[in-house]
């Protein structure tokens, strides 16, 4: 009768032996909210996988493609300015600093302009210039992270030489 109980006895503690050794019960459980952090702290916000375009330079690879837009972007802002003839009192050489936004569709917006006072005392009509440019820029294709698209914003230089 000992004998039996025993028996009954080593089988309880070997199934308590195995329950309390068992890996599988000390494993930690990672949740949710933990592996969006840690994939939100392997994002780099500061950079885009692919650069806005223009369907000219679609066809590019990735640095090409983002010289050709800023080429692109750059010689149509400067046709449409050589359009006009700007008259000036003074010799005007100053750096416009054009800050420019691309929309998750691709649309390109003037977010400020940034020039010294002497050249919009000089020029008051330069930024509705600049405006009537971009907004005349065909649709990009926006910017993309991950395979979403996202906004993009950066500042576009304009040298600004006017003689007398």
């Amino acid at each position: 009768m000992i004998f039996v109980v025993m028996k009954q006895l080593w089988k309880y503690y070997l199934v308590f032996f195995v329950c309390v050794s068992c890996e599988f019960f000390n494993g930690s459980i990672v949740t949710e909210e933990t592996i969006v952090a840690q994939e939100k702290q392997s994002i780099d916000l500061d950079t885009v996988d692919e650069f806005p375009s223009f369907s000219s330079c679609d066809q590019l690879e990735k640095e090409a493609q983002k010289n050709c837009f800023f080429q692109t972007l750059t010689n149509h802002i400067y046709e449409r300015l050589s359009q006009n003839e700007l008259i000036v009192s003074k010799a005007i050489h100053d750096t416009i600093q054009v800050e420019l936004q691309i929309d998750s569709l691709g649309i390109i917006k003037v977010f400020n302009i940034q020039k010294e006072a002497f050249t919009a005392k000089q020029l008051p009509s330069l930024d509705s210039l600049i405006y009537a440019s971009i907004d005349s820029l065909p649709k990009a294709s926006p910017a993309n992270k991950r395979g979403i698209p996202v906004v993009t914003k950066f500042m576009l230089p304009i040298i600004l030489n006017v003689q007398e």
